[in-house]
């Protein structure tokens, strides 16, 4: 595993760089790449970013999000490919073959498998903003009002608006010291959460009509399909933080969200209060995350799927409450 030393050395080498995250990119990843693409083009750098999906339209506010390519397609070759918030099969855009010499990769998920030579992973960071921050400091570059902007989202959004567990002394520090730059707090809340289409809401009240639990009320669940984006003319961006919604009840432990993307397959979404580590779990069944976030895509039907999906959370929390790191109680109502 590289340090922050040799990624700077690495890029400071570099004159042509492209730029990717993973698939559906969020916050985090996109405050990450757009803020590190700012900071190396004030270096002289030719910066190209590429993702596979578009971005969601609450992140369009972000300096520069329109310059962002995406598609499956990446043309040209560069002096240093970096992949931000994510292991780097992840963006699905490449298989092995990488269009650059320089291969780097800067992820805090603690799952990443670190296939790179160059890979510098913090998990104990609260979000890869908070890392591209350090790395654009350690460049010597100033931070400006449109680095501070998309550095600012990537922390506010990856901590849940710094109400997480992962919220630290030095995320609240850094996020003060972006404020000074230029980043307005009630801007990226209002764009970010204060700004939902009106689709997004009809989706959402469908699907939480339809939310299920476990017979102890330590799990709670919600689909997501095809069906349902039919009904109201939302899309997948819609559900953005839907399963925050199903954390926040009562007595849940652990929230799930089946999100349909193809006939027989789902993306799933986890989320725990902080009691349940999800990292294991989500790398057994062939994805990463996180210990209070994590997910990964399974191919069946929604009955096969839920029915995986959940047995093994049930083994997992059954663990928890084994150990004595939860507390044994009935049903909340």
């Amino acid at each position: 595993m590289s340090d922050l030393a040799e990624i700077i050395s690495e890029l400071r080498q570099s004159n042509t760089i492209l730029i990717s995250v993973h698939k559906s990119p969020d916050g985090d990843a996109l405050g990450s790449q757009l803020a590190l693409m700012h900071a190396l083009e004030k270096m002289g750098k030719t910066v190209t970013a590429h993702n596979l999906d578009p971005v969601p339209g609450i992140y369009r506010y972000l300096p520069g999000s329109a310059r962002i390519k995406t598609g499956s397609s990446v043309t040209g070759k560069y002096d240093a490919f970096v992949v931000l918030d994510s292991e780097p099969s992840r963006t699905g855009l490449f298989d092995g073959k990488y269009p650059a010499d320089r291969l780097i990769n800067i992820d805090h998920h603690i799952t990443n498998p670190m296939d790179w030579e160059l890979v510098w992973l913090d998990p104990v960071a609260s979000a890869t903003g908070e890392m591209v921050y350090n790395l654009i400091t350690g460049l010597n570059v100033t931070i400006d009002r449109d680095i501070a902007l998309c550095l600012y989202t990537a922390i506010f959004t990856d901590t849940g608006s710094f109400r997480y567990t992962n919220t630290t002394p030095a995320s609240m520090r850094i996020a003060a010291e972006l404020i000074e730059a230029g980043a307005d707090p009630w801007f990226v809340t209002e764009n970010v959460y204060e700004s939902y289409a009106y689709r997004r809401l009809k989706l959402l009240g469908k699907v939480l009509t339809g939310m299920e639990r476990s017979e102890d009320g330590r799990i709670a669940w919600v689909v997501v399909t095809n069906e349902l984006y039919r009904q109201t003319g939302a899309t997948s961006e819609d559900t953005e933080n839907f399963i925050n919604f199903v954390r926040s009840v009562k007595g849940v432990e652990v929230a799930v969200l089946f999100r349909q993307t193809a006939e027989a397959q789902y993306k799933i979404s986890m989320r725990s209060k902080g009691r349940v580590d999800l990292s294991s779990l989500a790398r057994s069944l062939g994805g990463g995350g996180h210990k209070n976030a994590a997910g990964s895509v399974l191919d069946g039907t929604l009955e096969e799927v839920r029915t995986r999906v959940i047995s093994e959370v049930e083994k997992v929390i059954e663990a928890h409450i084994r150990s004595g790191s939860i507390i044994a109680y009935g049903r909340h109502s």
